[in-house]
């Protein structure tokens, strides 16, 4: 039998309860049963993330006001949170199949990292705004759907998953998307209505085909429903307004210049510090080995006991022993210091090299 509904006051006699507390309060009644909470949250964070019922075949319910950052982080799969009002940062963060309802606008961060579920704004989203989501294909695409728009650098890094961006009540805006959107997105789409400019030079932006149109159609009218915004279908489902953004072919792609090159043709004459060093433009690997070393052992044989300790514990089997005499081979040490640090006499000594560096 399903319990009644928990509801939960984090502040009474201006007495709050902690993050914590709130938090060890909603896992106790999941053990107990309770599976639909209401709680007048004051700033509390991570409310109805990673949380399961003890029967799995049962759907978590949150309605939540005052909510602090990270609604619904790392949720799963059967869970709906419904937040009435704005929520700060991080909304949504790695969701992992949870269904959030914001009646309000959100903070920076909205879907960041969102690897499945769905995000449903009825206002706006802050700055980096579904940045990095992503997409594993054992399951359902992640989505954000967002009546107005966003802040700048949305869509970061953006690698799966599909964003919605309704550009309601936006049309004084120059770019419904902020500013230096879609900075290296690499997967995913993301449809918008409305201005967009300022966007980065590695997406393309595309026309709707039909496949597009059924996917919106669809998703539009559940999205309103869910925002109790169902009137504005009308207006919103006018297709010619859309477009749609998705990464450019790597074919397409401009030819980006070899850090050597950017450095010889592009960078202030022999670089930044070329008053003190000269610059040889020699790009060093990584870890730098024979002058590229920035520290270079030196052996000392006053209290050498020949434990070889440092011989067995050199990562780069750089030490070499012969007659009781050690020494370091040029084009294997990198001037890691392990020598120095095992050896029990200290008869390793680190010595600079920026001389022959420079």
């Amino acid at each position: 039998m399903n319990k009644e509904v928990f509801k939960i006051k984090t502040l009474i006699d201006n007495n709050r309860m902690s993050t914590q507390e709130l938090l060890q309060l909603i896992t106790s009644k999941l053990e107990e049963g309770y599976t639909e909470f209401e709680i007048e949250a004051c700033g509390q964070h991570n409310i109805g993330g990673s949380s399961w019922a003890k029967d799995r075949s049962k759907e978590l319910v949150f309605k939540l006001k005052n909510p602090g950052q990270r609604v619904g982080a790392m949720a799963l799969a059967g869970t709906t949170i419904y937040v009435e009002g704005s929520a700060p940062a991080d909304v949504g963060w790695l969701n992992s199949g949870a269904k959030i309802v914001v009646n309000g606008d959100c903070g920076d961060t909205a879907a960041h990292c969102a690897a499945g579920g769905k995000i449903y704004v009825s206002g706006r989203v802050g700055t980096r705004s579904g940045a990095l989501m992503k997409h594993d294909p054992k399951f359902e695409l992640p989505e954000l759907w967002v009546l107005k728009n966003t802040g700048s650098f949305s869509f970061e890094f953006m690698g799966g998953g599909i964003a919605v961006v309704c550009g309601y009540d936006c049309d004084d805006m120059s770019s419904v998307l902020g500013s230096r959107s879609c900075v290296g997105m690499v997967g995913g789409t993301i449809y918008v209505r409305g201005n967009v400019e300022d966007i980065s030079d590695s997406v393309d932006i595309k026309e709707l085909n039909e496949e597009d149109i059924i996917f919106l159609s669809s998703g539009m009218e559940k999205f309103l429903k869910n925002i109790k915004k169902d009137a504005l279908y009308v207006e919103l489902s006018k297709w010619e307004n859309w477009k749609k953004i998705v990464p450019m072919p790597s074919d397409k792609k401009e030819k980006k210049m070899s850090v050597s090159d950017f450095r010889k043709n592009c960078w202030i004459e022999n670089g930044i510090f070329g008053d003190f060093i000269k610059d040889d433009f020699v790009v060093y690997s990584l870890p730098a080995t024979a002058n590229g070393r920035i520290r270079i052992p030196k052996w000392d044989k006053t209290n050498c006991v020949d434990c070889k300790i440092c011989l067995n514990n050199c990562p780069q089997n750089a030490i070499t022993e012969e007659a009781k005499i050690y020494s370091t081979l040029e084009d294997k040490c990198i001037g890691c210091g392990i020598c120095s640090a095992v050896c029990p006499k200290h008869c390793w000594n680190l010595i600079s090299n920026r001389k022959e560096i420079s």
